[in-house]
């Protein structure tokens, strides 16, 4: 009877990862129709250029990212994993709603300030609560994190077919409209499966939170009133990208000496876990800041060098980007499955190697990007089904680093610091959405440029640069598995 109950623990997930799963799903969903529809909607409906386009995508991602190591402090600290989530969700509703409803410039920046603060609280806080349903070794970790992060490709998919069809048919506001129910459903779902959480994520002390008084305020209200005034604050800020820029990097700087100050104390051996985690997480910055050219040059390299006709029918632009979430959907359960049976055969390949193999498939994308606009005739564009296999590539990429990277800090991260180093990882995709838009101005094309093979050109130089620069850095990461390997030990 034993060894059965014992087989059951090891072998099926936890009901609060389904909880979970839906939570995130419906706010991926708004996420990425954000996300999906950005640049297109700057372009086209702001007349922005092709570099001032990125370079508001690039603060606005860099901010979107960066929030969550805030918001995973402070849930750390003050207000628990669970508030934290309904209070992000309710910043969301808002955000979007905005988007939907407010058509005038200044709003759409107080619209996408209420997002970036709705996604600190949020995004950081969901992972790290998924992470305390698992003990310290449970082999099924990486399986349930691999199945939550399908969870967020069901959301992407959806915003990427279903949000771009309704952007291009009803108009922008719709689209974004939709984002905000979606949101209230996650946030719903949240509410009526929170008993199956386990007893986790609840505030560090319930007591000190509401009654702990600074200035007269309690620190839950401090807290509200420093979000409204960062709301305001980066509602201004997105306005000017450069500042942006320089303020990322020395947020950036004062987490890492935060980080080393915190490491300093640790005993040896968690120490050199810390090294390892960070040591990763340099890693994850490379790899995104390639990655995310899909939303920015490689989405106006879609929607200008490819033949989007399928049969009478021209795939809209943002369609494109539900290829990434389709995949990860479809090979996310087989490669849950796989990790699963080689952990069970002690044959995983180790985290580091993961990644390193992630970055080489993303290389291995824009080689082949550049090779289809070589073999294309010079008057004529390259067939859509080109984009179909180059995402498929990088999707598998990303599966092999991004739900490993989650699950590797819940498990590397000292438990007090488990919220902050999640909002960490955050911060390493802002930094790399901020590098992102500025190595997409390399792919900018002059407003004066209408030569379809000049255009090509352009795209096809950077590509390639694009591509080897991945897979030199996939071979150093090889070189440096061993070494990361005996860190994390």
């Amino acid at each position: 009877m034993k060894i059965a109950q014992q087989h059951q623990v090891t072998t099926k997930q936890p009901v609060g990862l389904y909880v979970l799963f839906f939570t995130e799903l419906w706010e991926r969903y708004g996420f990425y129709t954000v996300q999906t529809l950005l640049v297109l909607f700057l372009i086209k409906s702001f007349l922005l250029t092709d570099k001032q386009a990125y370079s508001l995508f690039g603060a606005f991602g860099a901010l979107i990212y960066a929030t969550p190591v805030i918001g995973g402090y402070l849930a750390d600290k003050f207000l628990g994993f669970r508030h934290a989530i309904f209070f992000g969700g309710f910043l969301f509703v808002l955000g979007y709603a905005g988007l939907a409803l407010l058509d005038h410039t200044h709003w759409f920046y107080i619209s996408l300030a209420f997002l970036i603060c709705g996604n600190g609280f949020f995004k950081s806080c969901v992972s790290s609560l998924l992470g305390k349903l698992y003990q310290k070794n449970d082999i099924r970790r990486e399986s349930g994190f691999t199945l939550f992060y399908m969870g967020i490709n069901v959301g992407s998919f959806s915003a990427s077919i279903f949000g771009a069809w309704v952007a291009q048919k009803y108009g922008w506001n719709y689209a974004f409209g939709i984002a905000t129910i979606g949101m209230i459903i996650g946030v719903s779902t949240l509410t009526l499966g929170q008993h199956y959480l386990e007893g986790q994520g609840f505030a560090p002390c319930k007591k000190s939170l509401n009654q702990t008084k600074i200035l007269g305020f309690s620190i839950k209200h401090l807290i509200y009133f420093a979000t409204i005034v960062s709301i305001a604050v980066m509602s201004i800020l997105l306005q000017y990208p450069d500042i942006i820029t320089i303020a990322m990097v020395v947020f950036g700087i004062g987490v890492i000496a935060y980080l080393l100050y915190t490491t300093v104390k640790l005993e040896k051996h968690q120490l050199n876990r810390m090294i390892a985690l960070i040591l990763m997480l340099l890693f994850s910055v490379a790899f995104w800041a390639l990655y995310y050219q899909t939303f920015t040059s490689t989405t106006l390299f879609i929607d200008r060098v490819v033949n989007r006709n399928m049969f009478h029918w021209t795939i809209p632009t943002a369609m494109f980007q539900a290829i990434n979430p389709f995949v990860i959907i479809l090979m996310s359960p087989l490669l849950s499955w796989i990790w699963l049976k080689l952990a069970k055969k002690n044959a995983n390949p180790s985290a580091p190697m993961k990644f390193a193999l992630g970055i080489l498939f993303l290389g291995l994308g824009f080689l082949v990007m550049t090779f289809a606009i070589a073999i294309t005739p010079h008057d004529a564009k390259i067939p859509w089904l080109w984009m179909f296999f180059i995402f498929f590539i990088q999707t598998i990429g990303e599966l092999f680093l991004s739900p490993v990277g989650l699950a590797m800090i819940t498990v590397l991260a000292p438990p007090r610091l488990t919220g902050m180093l999640m909002g960490v990882w955050f911060l390493t995709l802002g930094a790399a959405t901020s590098i992102a838009g500025r190595i997409a101005t390399f792919a900018a094309i002059p407003q004066n440029m209408t030569d379809p093979s000049q255009i090509e050109q352009v795209y096809s130089h950077v590509f390639l640069k694009f591509g080897i620069s991945a897979v030199i850095i996939a071979a150093l990461l090889m070189l440096l598995t061993p070494w990361i390997k005996k860190l994390a030990q």
